[in-house]
């Protein structure tokens, strides 16, 4: 559960820098604009703006990437518990949720 929280987050992050990044192409290429490291917000220009988001957004996408690379790995493990545990205890067990 906690891996579909943290893929959910990491998504609506995604989602949320793709949004500014079009939202800054519409910006004027001279002006200063607003971007938060930390806690503070600084004005850098345009260009060094995107390049930040765009580092971030490659950043989350990896990490995207990760997470549901390690989720299929888990249910592929999962799947091959369910298929030793029936062979050993048959129908007595039931492990479908």
């Amino acid at each position: 559960m906690t891996s579909n929280l943290a893929d959910s987050s990491n998504q609506k992050d995604k989602e949320d820098l793709e949004e500014i990044s079009n939202e800054l192409e519409l910006a004027d290429e001279d002006e200063k604009v607003s971007y938060k490291i930390g806690d503070t917000f600084v004005m850098l220009p345009l260009a060094e703006v995107q390049e930040l988001l765009s580092n971030s957004s490659s950043k989350i996408e990896d990490s995207v990437l990760a997470t549901e690379e390690k989720l299929r790995s888990t249910r592929e493990e999962m799947e091959s518990l369910k298929v030793d545990l029936y062979a050993r205890f048959g129908k007595s067990i039931n492990l479908e949720t």
